[in-house]
């Protein structure tokens, strides 16, 4: 139903419209709070008030553009979600009242003594949004009482129940970890009794509200209510990312961190069915809806891109490692990669905002995304054996690194998308004999990149670096295996590939090969008598080779 329908429905559009000057007034009252202070003997443990008003005001934002472009009902189920989520955070906000000093929510104070902190103002603040989120959810439940005028049988209703389990188990864990004396770790099975009710409550509620949405046979019901679970996700665990990254003696812990993916990945699932039935050919015109648009579909995939490579860099900046003993752990060599495969893949992401090199670069994504992978699992395998050692715990870039693996995925999904949008659009393309000298190179540097990824790329006094084969690095010889499968796949593609997608594709392959081959150079420094091993020849021999194809399916297609 449009917003000229609603219209003509007033008990419906004048519940719809109270239940989202509800949602905007509650979400004022959440900036409120933060801005003005909860307590009195305690500041944030960074300037947090404007992380905190963007997260609040987003879903009142989201669902009034919705309502100002005809989409009444989607909003509905946005306001409905996030009113699911309220009646927890009205319970856990409402313990800085009564129990302050047992609560960890550094970004709105943090302890730096033993002295108990006095609550204010800015606590009823939290507690009367809270109550008129809840009011706004209650109203626009049920498509703000309309029935629904068409239905769609739900599809992928496991899926997101799935990830929203995934994410209802990380809500429950620790928001951060604290060395800080007097700022405890408490996740919510260490709080009192308000506390933890308020924590199962929100925790609950992910998996309830995907579910309600998920199953539901009206589509802008469900659309709605997907984003509203992901913005309230978002709403409940960034501070706790920023903390982490942000607060000295403070870092990121798993829970948020999963999450935060978990939220991404749930608009994602209707994205992935859709391409599915895409590549499969199924097309349903009575239940798939109009096809999107192919220059949208390239710009968010170019957002996702771009966000994911902001992600490894800033990553590679901030460190890996945190001491257990809060010292500042050395500087990982692996490093150095992350810098090239992320520089790399944000430039893929900003050229897919380009409609004239948006079709041509985006087969050479999934190479970008196969090297940042690649670069990464280096630092994993360190820190990781830091980790179950005792010496050391992830640091903010570990978990920057851990976030671009999502982003990366919702980019190629987007990208996927609109691929299989424009063959849909194109119809049958006549395929060509591939020329003889483009057949040689491609499997030259097939069989080349399989010599890369078997041999090691360096050896120095007492060290051989990691290859396919499992030793001493299993989370590098995994990353490497995956990989050059999915080199040797896409390679197989490209014999059916139109010239110009083909060279796409062999470019991102190029990419991928350099991870490897800058191995010595980027990392060799920490390795005494370093010296280049047949890996590094035979990567760079690849590249060559994939190069050359690459310019002369260019070539063709240029003709």
């Amino acid at each position: 139903m449009t917003r000229t329908e609603l219209e003509n429905q007033t008990p419906a559009a004048a519940r719809l419209r109270t239940s989202w000057a509800l949602a905007a007034a509650g979400s004022v009252l959440l900036v409120l709070g933060p801005l003005l202070g909860v307590v009195d003997g305690a500041e944030p443990a960074f300037t947090s008030w404007p992380l905190l008003a963007l997260l609040a005001l987003l879903p009142p934002v989201v669902a009034g553009v919705l309502l100002t472009r005809g989409r009444p009902f989607v909003a509905a189920g946005l306001i409905a979600a996030t009113g699911v989520f309220a009646v927890g955070r009205l319970l856990s906000d409402l313990l800085i009242a009564f129990e302050p000093m047992a609560v960890a929510r550094p970004e709105l104070f943090r302890p730096t003594t033993l002295v108990a902190v006095t609550p204010t103002l800015g606590v009823w603040l939290l507690v009367g949004g809270h109550l008129l989120v809840i009011a706004a959810g209650a109203l626009s439940a049920g498509r703000a009482g309309m029935p629904a005028d068409e239905s769609e049988p739900p599809t992928l209703v496991a899926v997101p129940v799935l990830i929203a389990l995934g994410a209802a188990i990380g809500l429950l864990g620790k928001p951060f970890t604290s060395t800080d004396p007097f700022q405890l770790d408490r996740g919510a099975w260490d709080l009192p009794v308000l506390g933890l009710v308020g924590g199962l409550l929100i925790a609950v509620a992910a998996p309830l509200a995907t579910a309600l949405a998920a199953s539901s046979p009206d589509p802008d019901t469900r659309q709605g209510g997907t984003i509203g679970v992901s913005l309230s996700l978002l709403a409940i665990v960034v501070p706790s990312l920023a903390v982490g990254t942000l607060a000295p003696g403070l870092t990121i812990s798993a829970g948020p961190v999963s999450v935060f993916i978990a939220a991404l990945l749930l608009p994602a699932v209707p994205l992935v069915g859709r391409t599915v039935r895409l590549l499969r050919g199924q097309r349903d015109e009575k239940y798939d809806p109009a096809l999107p648009s192919i220059g949208r579909m390239h710009a968010i995939a170019g957002a996702f891109a771009v966000l994911a490579a902001i992600a490894m860099l800033v990553g590679a900046l901030l460190p890996q490692l945190v001491l257990t003993t809060g010292g500042t752990a050395p500087d990982l060599a692996s490093v150095n990669l992350l810098w090239v495969a992320g520089l790399a893949f944000g430039v893929l992401g900003v050229l897919l905002f380009v409609p004239s090199a948006a079709s041509v670069v985006r087969p050479a994504l999934l190479g970008g995304y196969l090297a940042m992978q690649l670069a990464a699992a280096g630092i994993t395998q360190v820190v990781v054996a830091a980790s179950q050692v005792g010496v050391a715990q992830p640091g903010a870039g570990f978990w920057l690194m851990v976030v671009e693996v999502p982003l990366g995925l919702l980019a190629l999904a987007c990208a996927g998308l609109a691929g299989a949008t424009e063959r849909e659009y194109a119809g049958e393309v006549k395929k060509e004999q591939l020329p003889v000298t483009e057949l040689g190179a491609i499997l030259l540097a097939g069989l080349f990149a399989i010599g890369a990824y078997v041999t090691p790329t360096m050896r120095g006094d007492n060290y051989t670096s990691p290859t396919v084969v499992p030793d001493s690095d299993p989370a590098v010889s995994w990353a490497l295996l995956i990989s050059l499968v999915a080199l040797i796949v896409s390679l197989v593609t490209v014999f059916r590939s139109r010239p110009a997608r083909g060279a796409a594709t062999l470019a991102g392959l190029a990419l991928l090969l350099g991870v490897r081959a800058l191995e010595l150079p980027l990392t060799g420094d920490r390795v005494e008598g370093a010296a280049a091993a047949p890996g590094t020849w035979l990567a760079l021999a690849s590249i060559a080779a994939l190069v050359l194809a690459a310019g002369l399916m260019g070539a063709r297609a240029s003709r």
